[in-house]
């Protein structure tokens, strides 16, 4: 996986450095249990998420309130803002008729202004938004995908 991960990151063509983080995010996926793989690009009047997963998991707050994730994955080298994460937290409210959790995974990292939307999108919104970043990429990769939002989630809630 890590090097499915470095590959994507490394590519230079823009086209195929979206598509190398799809593959490696597909594959790492698939080697996940009880995570149910339910559409790719999901598209709206809004725009697109990447993934559509259900889980079957419980015993963990946030397995039992949000049983349906969506998931957007970029391989960008510059940080994401606060207008992307506005977009992404609109196609999360178009959602919202499931219970479910929007998971943002980024080859860079998160703009302070990212990490507001983020916060206010949980306080006023009841929006869940977990944000993984490039730092984290190698702990997701060694913790597993169930343990690591787990993990994430904690912390957003401890901060709250």
């Amino acid at each position: 996986m890590k090097e499915l991960l470095k590959d994507a990151i490394n590519e230079t063509n823009v086209v195929k450095k979206g598509e190398k983080f799809e593959y490696f995010f597909e594959n790492f996926m698939n080697q996940q249990q009880r995570f149910i793989y339910i559409h790719k690009h999901c598209r709206s009047e809004v725009g697109e998420i990447d993934y559509f997963y259900r889980t079957e998991l419980r015993g963990h707050p946030l397995w039992e309130k949000y049983p349906y994730l969506f998931i957007e994955c970029k391989n960008w080298k510059e940080k994401i803002g606060s207008e992307k994460m506005n977009h992404f937290k609109s196609l999360l409210k178009e959602k919202n008729l499931l219970p479910c959790c929007g998971i943002y995974i980024t080859t860079s990292s998160f703009s302070r202004q990212a990490f507001t939307v983020i916060r206010d999108a949980r306080n006023v919104e009841r929006l869940l938004i977990i944000p993984i970043e490039k730092k984290d990429l190698p702990k997701l990769i060694e913790r597993g995908f169930q343990v690591f939002v787990q993990e994430k989630c904690d912390k957003i809630i401890a901060k709250a």
